[in-house]
């Protein structure tokens, strides 16, 4: 369970920002500058919380998303 409080370890969290980041240049241009940390902030909390899920159960035991291809293996 994420708990947005509580601290994760340093690969997760360097992961988190830089998965975050590159969201955020996806969509910067429909942004305004002063929404770019809000930004930052809520893709940060969704890859930290997806990857700290990922590492909790594995990638085995969720459906790929909709429209997603699991690779084989």
């Amino acid at each position: 369970m994420f708990i947005e409080n509580q601290p994760t370890d340093a690969r997760t969290h360097e992961a988190a920002i830089r998965i975050a980041l590159r969201c955020r240049h996806v969509i910067q241009a429909v942004l305004r500058e002063e929404e770019w940390s809000e930004a930052d902030r809520e893709f940060y909390r969704v890859a930290r919380e997806e990857l700290e899920a990922y590492r909790a159960r594995g990638d085995r035991d969720r459906p790929p998303p909709a429209g997603m291809v699991r690779p084989p293996g």
